[in-house]
């Protein structure tokens, strides 16, 4: 089995929802990266073997986006692509996708990402429609929102997946202080992160017609208090959770450069990172936000290192509580774990986030010098995925 590497990973800065990127389309964004990542490292497209881009919302959009943003981005017409849909995972499989490829011997240089507009969700009519309503005496033919109906609402229960978070925080009586310190620090960090430049090396500034859009993650509060967050009511009576410790409704992309040995010798490529191992784990839907803990405790002893041989650690900050299980069931001291911020401050574009806090871990590693580090988040559904990294020879 071959070696897999990261040679580069980049991400665009994360726009709010309805914010400063709502008219780009989830494969310009995607289309924006794939060309960036190709232009950076003076590859010719040609030599790629696939391109791999997780997605969620894509009700719309056309056949099989990857292949529109691989196109959109100059890839030549002879590189296939494909998508993948594993709900806030997708981004994060897809990388795992793209590197099962070149360890398997099927391909040697992959790029895998993920892209989401969230802002640009469509409203759904029912099929009922296409057949001929004249009126709709029971009312039960709904409008659906594909944001919540696609994307953060669970098909078993149909509760939507706050919900499903305050629950486990009820379970494990967190309190409502402690999660606002997390959501607090989020954002200092995200800000802090912003003000020294730490995320200059994998922000693609967002331009058009040579005038800047977006350069820095649109969604940090650096005003923020946990006096002012103490005020919010839950988003659901009886809850926990406010706007404040949920992460915020996004859009944006990442895209990752993944090469064998042999590509990266013979494109004259540097790598970045070498990926030592992945794994994926499934609870009961409404126990998503705790599946992390188990792909990461699967991915230790895959790979056989120990939390204490793990330098920094990016977990996907969906709501507060990820964080506080994270730091709780795996004995994660909060000073390794999403230095740079989390999803509470920097946004979650569903397809992107997995490829995101890759992108981010590495930046983090190379910044203070660190060795190993462990990406994490959970999806819709009940599952997670995990992915382990090293700094490269």
């Amino acid at each position: 089995m071959k070696d897999v590497y990261i040679v580069d990973a980049i991400r665009t800065p994360i726009g709010k929802f309805g914010g400063s990127l709502m008219n780009f389309s989830a494969i310009e964004l995607g289309a924006l990266l794939i060309k960036k990542i190709i232009e950076r490292n003076n590859l010719d497209p040609s030599n790629l073997n696939i391109v791999v881009m997780g997605q969620v919302i894509r009700d719309g959009t056309g056949q099989n986006t990857a292949r529109q943003a691989s196109i959109m981005a100059g890839v030549p017409n002879n590189v296939d692509a494909f998508n993948v849909d594993m709900v806030c995972a997708s981004g994060m499989m897809a990388v795992i996708n793209g590197a099962s490829l070149i360890k398997s011997g099927d391909a040697d240089l992959v790029i895998a990402g993920g892209m989401e507009s969230m802002s640009r969700s469509p409203f759904i009519i029912p099929y009922q429609y296409r057949w001929g309503v004249r009126i709709d005496y029971t009312r039960d033919l709904k409008i659906l929102d594909s944001l919540v109906y696609d994307g953060i609402q669970d098909p078993f229960n149909g509760l939507v997946m706050l919900q499903e978070a305050d629950m486990v925080a009820a379970e494990r009586r967190y309190t409502r202080e402690r999660l606002e310190e997390i959501a607090y620090e989020s954002h200092m960090r995200a800000h802090n992160a912003t003000k020294h430049g730490y995320f200059k090396k994998e922000i693609i500034p967002i331009t058009n017609n040579n005038k800047i859009i977006l350069e820095i993650d649109e969604g940090i509060r650096p005003d923020t208090s946990l006096e002012k967050m103490s005020k919010l009511p839950p988003v659901f009576i009886g809850g926990i959770h406010t706007a404040a410790t949920s992460s915020q409704i996004s859009d944006g992309a990442s895209t990752i450069l993944l090469a064998s040995e042999e590509a990266i010798g013979k494109y004259n490529l540097r790598a970045r990172a070498k990926i030592v191992g992945y794994s994926w784990a499934a609870l009961d839907s409404w126990r998503f936000s705790e599946a992390p803990i188990y792909a990461v405790r699967k991915l230790l002893t895959k790979t056989g290192y120990t939390v204490k041989e793990v330098d920094l650690f990016e977990n996907n900050e969906a709501f507060a509580v990820s964080t506080a299980l994270f730091e709780d069931l795996l004995d994660v001291s909060r000073d390794r774990l999403n230095i740079f911020g989390g999803a509470i401050a920097l946004g979650h574009p569903l397809g992107a986030s997995g490829a995101r806090i890759i992108t981010t871990l590495i930046n983090a590693m190379e910044q203070y010098n660190y060795f190993r580090g462990v990406a994490a988040l959970c999806h819709g559904t009940g599952g997670a995925t995990s992915i382990m990294i090293e700094k490269a020879d």
